[in-house]
């Protein structure tokens, strides 16, 4: 057996989000007989620090202030570089904008192999901030993409070459869901009509591209049909109380419950009958992937990734963004059928079960490692074209 590869693992935070949980489940799984993890963040804490140390891993920090032109950034560059040479790093894996901005240039510095992310369509980003990240992904040897529509989007946006774009699908702890998701709520959920279904949706509301709009608008046609549900809307942010707002002047203050930020998000989801994600800009959709393993039927906006995790009519129905009476018709048709519905959440689930695993993610993304090392493994990480092929 040959010297273990290190590896960095490069986030900007450590709280509990998409990209920090899919970090998180790949640290966990990595082969330790052939790989050395390491991991490098910009935030100190977070709630994922407690887990990440009964796995032996305790982050380096390396504080930004605010915007990256700033003297700081380079010195942080270096002394992320320092780092990867003093701990014979072979390969920097950045995960998400900064790391990728910061650790690519420190892999370059210290002569490592560096792999850049994508996770998104960048619809958030300033004209600096992709210039920055353009150059980020140049630079990179590897780019990931957690969709095909996002390596798309990235090769076509962002100058990367075909054979340095690379799709590996997030994954799912399916046996962890379950655990969770048949624990009782808690906080509970309030009590309704044993008759009325309930709709989740689960998504941030820092901005307004999750639909969270949308949904209200959709509540207010259906109420108007004589069609009524208890609308579930998961987590937090900045645009909670001018939604609350818009809910009372839609006259459906009294079907919306605000249930903010949830640890037990599993067991909120099998408790549901329908979720619903009317994201008008998406990556790879997680609280979709989440929603299928619950085996809830699924009306979600076709953008992004999301028409490559689910199929329209199979396990659930998709429909245009930003089109409220498009989302209504489809909720409506669910709600009006609920025995078609548990079908296609039965078969969401097989679907999850057999293309998402977090084992697949994780012997993906180690082929890629060894490819990009030269070592005798197959790439199962395909490029661009045999993505889409």
């Amino acid at each position: 057996m040959g010297e273990r590869i290190g590896v960095l693992h490069v986030v900007d935070c450590l709280n509990v989000g998409g990209t920090e949980r899919q970090l998180f489940e790949l640290i966990r799984r990595q082969d330790r007989a052939r790989y050395r993890p390491l991991l490098a963040c910009f935030k100190p804490g977070g709630e994922l620090l407690p887990s990440l140390r009964e796995l032996g891993i305790e982050p380096e920090v390396f504080p930004l202030r605010g915007s990256l032109a700033q003297a700081n950034t380079a010195f942080q560059v270096a002394r992320m570089a320092m780092m990867i040479r003093s701990n014979n790093i072979r390969i920097v894996h950045a995960h998400d904008f900064y790391s990728n901005v910061i650790g690519v240039a420190a892999a370059s510095l210290a002569g490592a192999r560096s792999i850049a992310s994508r996770r998104d369509l960048a619809h958030w980003l300033g004209g600096t901030q992709r210039k920055a990240l353009r150059l980020a992904c140049r630079m990179a040897d590897a780019v990931i993409a957690n969709a095909a529509a996002v390596a798309t989007q990235t090769a076509r946006d962002f100058g990367v070459s075909d054979d340095k774009m690379h799709v590996v699908m997030n994954g799912i702890d399916v046996e962890h869901f379950d655990l969770q998701a048949f624990r009782t709520p808690d906080p509970l959920l309030p009590g309704g009509s044993v008759v009325t279904p309930r709709v989740c949706m689960v998504g941030s509301m820092h901005l307004p591209d999750k639909g969270h709009a949308d949904l209200l608008e959709a509540a207010a046609i259906l109420r108007a049909r004589g069609v009524r549900a208890q609308y579930l809307l998961v987590s937090d942010g900045a645009l909670r109380a001018p939604l609350e707002e818009k809910a009372r002047a839609l006259g459906v203050a009294d079907d919306i419950v605000f249930l903010g930020r949830r640890s037990d998000v599993a067991s909120v989801l099998v408790r549901s009958d329908v979720v619903v994600h009317p994201s008008w800009s998406e990556g790879f959709p997680n609280a979709v992937l989440e929603a299928m393993c619950a085996a809830r039927p699924v009306v979600a906006t076709r953008v992004g990734g999301i028409p490559e995790v689910l199929q329209h009519g199979v396990h659930g129905l998709l429909v245009d963004a930003q089109r409220p009476a498009e989302l209504a018709n489809a909720l409506g048709r669910i709600l009006a059928n609920p025995l078609a519905g548990h079908v296609m959440g039965l078969r969401g689930r097989r679907h999850v079960e057999s293309e998402f695993s977090l084992d697949k993610m994780r012997h993906t993304v180690e082929a890629l490692y060894d490819a990009l090392l030269g070592r005798d493994a197959l790439d199962e990480a395909p490029p661009l074209h045999a993505a889409n092929g």
